[in-house]
């Protein structure tokens, strides 16, 4: 009895880690997930690498335990949310995109997150979360909640304080790249925008008001069409071994 004591609560800190990635990591946790499901992952993961870790001493009061698990959730937190921040630059590229379309005032509900969201950002969206599984981004994923446990040892002390100047650096190369993801077809767009004007001051009596919306909605479609492919070998780069994900998994993880 004694045995399974110990087990317990050394076990407990990991699950308590990899509940707080399953709950804040996009599409693994989203709201569409059923809990059964993600009860079910959080426990398999957690018994899968439970035997494979150094489980710290217990600690000796209950005060320090209770300090041990808050700090455990919020590093699985941590992780799940830096996926998230990747997964909002797709979706701030979408939304960038919409707007000089004709698309900026129809949104759609997100099954995800129960908010309304644009048309090609959750169509951006969507076809991330797809490339994120044919490329293995599931697998880096675990990989990184794996090496967590050897950057950041259960019961080691507390965050460094460039913690907080990292989340920002993560922020800012979140937003950049969400406006690189957008920027060709925004661009495209704009170039319309210009091409309208200059027939509008040629010949005015063209009615460039009824042509615009239905105009940049057609060559909007059309360049992205185009680009898909290249959209495509990008977002294969981003969940990649090298790409952006793991990127910020990494910096998150050395600010500990």
């Amino acid at each position: 009895m004694d045995d399974l004591m110990l087990y317990l609560i050394g076990f407990f800190p990991v699950l308590v880690r990899v509940s707080g990635l399953v709950m804040a990591a996009p599409i693994i946790g989203g709201r569409g997930v059923p809990h059964q499901v993600r009860v079910a992952l959080t426990f398999v993961t957690a018994l899968l690498l439970y035997p494979s870790l150094s489980v710290p001493p217990v600690p000796s009061t209950v005060l320090s335990y209770f300090a041990v698990i808050i700090r455990e959730l919020l590093v699985g937190l941590g992780l799940g949310f830096s996926v998230t921040l990747v997964f909002s630059a797709i979706y701030l590229a979408g939304q960038l995109i919409d707007v000089p379309m004709g698309f900026g005032m129809v949104n759609v509900v997100d099954p995800q997150s129960g908010t309304q969201v644009p048309i090609l950002a959750q169509f951006q969206y969507i076809l991330a979360a797809l490339i994120f599984f044919s490329v293995g981004g599931h697998h880096a994923l675990l990989q990184a909640l794996a090496a967590s446990f050897a950057l950041i040892p259960i019961g080691s002390g507390l965050p460094k304080g460039s913690l907080a100047g990292v989340v920002v650096q993560i922020f800012a190369s979140m937003f950049y790249l969400g406006v690189r993801l957008s920027l060709p077809l925004v661009a495209g767009l704009v170039l319309t925008d210009v091409a309208l004007g200059i027939i509008a001051r040629a010949v005015p009596q063209v009615n460039v008001f009824m042509l615009e919306f239905p105009a940049k909605i057609l060559l909007g479609l059309l360049l992205l069409l185009a680009l898909l492919p290249g959209y495509i070998s990008v977002l294969a780069r981003i969940f990649g071994t090298q790409g952006e994900l793991a990127r910020v998994l990494e910096t998150f993880i050395a600010s500990f």
